[in-house]
């Protein structure tokens, strides 16, 4: 092969070519031809001389001589400066071509290669493989085909009390979280309408006040807990206090005696009487009103608004936020990205008066968030 195929600029051309054809493939399509313009071929199109423009293009001309492409209009490829005509090329010798800038075959994507390896490796029926094919387990260390057969031993486990993560971690060579939110998976190749295996439980940390509680306030952040926890502000009096962190306070699976561990404070009430009012409580018998508070930024309000799914009645708690709401409204705070919180997305409503008629117009109006650890009832 001649040097100038190897040069940069034609190499642009010819890898422009196989990345359509890639695409094409990807697709189930065949590939198109190419117009060739200052946006497709830059390395002719900008070329700061007409000399190296018709050299450039004389390439061309001896990758259509040597069957490699096509070129239309008819007998562009021979003209001089041709490439003026609104030339467009198509790919007639894809093998020559690949070979050409070292790309034998395409690169295929993780859930193609994912599909491949269910559709021919997983012991199911063709609408089971169907759905399997949608939740790709791409692991760095192990092959595709390697996954599918340890999918293929779940069935010996179908009645066995485990739980999701103990599942996982006997298939998957000690990985626990492998099968975390892919129920709807494990349940088609069982064969079931819904997963056997239960995730593990939520573990909510708990304070009650010796002499009883009126409500129930949810704190996001443990420092905050820890400081209410050793509070003696009249702010909490009545509250029994829990450590909601991260989105674990929406699960459903809090509200049921499976689903949760429960851990009360040594700092609090540990009489198994006031132990058994909360759990009344927790798991939807009792009528006591709830609370959250946390930090003041778009994270801290979704946490609220998911958790609403399992507490309907729970509120921003006002006591935390109204002087968190008087800083940011004074122009305090940070910036997201000062944070590194720049990923937050604004949500429109949670359900909750307060928090829709006041802390979400202020994180709206200021751009500004603050953190929860700042206050202190």
């Amino acid at each position: 092969m001649p040097l100038w195929l190897q040069a940069a600029d034609i190499q642009q051309l010819l890898n422009l070519l196989v990345n359509r054809l890639d695409s094409a493939d990807q697709r189930g399509t065949r590939a198109q031809s190419v117009a060739l313009g200052p946006k497709t071929w830059p390395a002719l199109y900008e070329a700061p001389f007409e000399s190296a423009k018709e050299t450039l293009w004389e390439h061309v001309g001896e990758l259509v001589r040597w069957g490699w492409l096509s070129a239309k209009p008819e007998g562009v490829a021979k003209v001089r400066s041709g490439y003026d005509r609104s030339p467009r090329v198509t790919v007639v010798d894809e093998s020559a071509l690949r070979a050409a800038v070292g790309r034998p075959e395409r690169v295929r994507s993780a859930a193609e290669r994912w599909r491949e390896a269910v559709f021919t490796g997983l012991t199911a029926s063709d609408e089971t493989k169907s759905l399997v094919s949608e939740f790709c387990l791409d692991m760095p260390d192990r092959t595709m085909h390697e996954v599918v057969a340890r999918l293929n031993e779940l069935p010996k486990l179908k009645n066995e009390p485990l739980r999701l993560r103990e599942v996982s971690a006997q298939l998957f060579w000690g990985m626990s979280k492998v099968l975390d939110k892919r129920q709807a998976m494990v349940a088609a190749l069982l064969d079931l309408d819904d997963c056997p295996f239960p995730e593990s439980p939520v573990q909510l940390q708990v304070f009650l006040p010796p002499t009883g509680f009126r409500s129930v306030l949810f704190i996001e952040n443990s420092m905050s807990f820890d400081q209410a926890v050793r509070s003696t502000s009249a702010a909490f009096d009545g509250m029994a206090l829990a450590f909601a962190s991260g989105f674990k306070g929406s699960a459903q699976r809090l509200r049921t005696p499976e689903g949760c561990s429960l851990f009360f404070s040594d700092r609090g009430g540990d009489t198994r009487e006031l132990r058994d009012v909360f759990k009344a409580w927790l798991f939807g018998k009792g009528a006591q009103p709830a609370h959250f508070w946390g930090d003041l930024d778009w994270s801290g309000l979704r946490i609220l608004s998911a958790m609403r799914a399992s507490f309907p009645a729970l509120t921003a708690w006002e006591p935390g936020y109204a002087p968190m709401l008087s800083s940011l409204r004074a122009g305090e705070g940070h910036s997201p990205e000062a944070a590194d919180k720049q990923g937050q997305k604004a949500l429109a409503v949670t359900g909750c008066a307060y928090t829709d008629e006041h802390l979400a117009p202020a994180l709206r109006d200021t751009g500004r968030f603050l953190d929860q650890e700042l206050f202190k009832p």
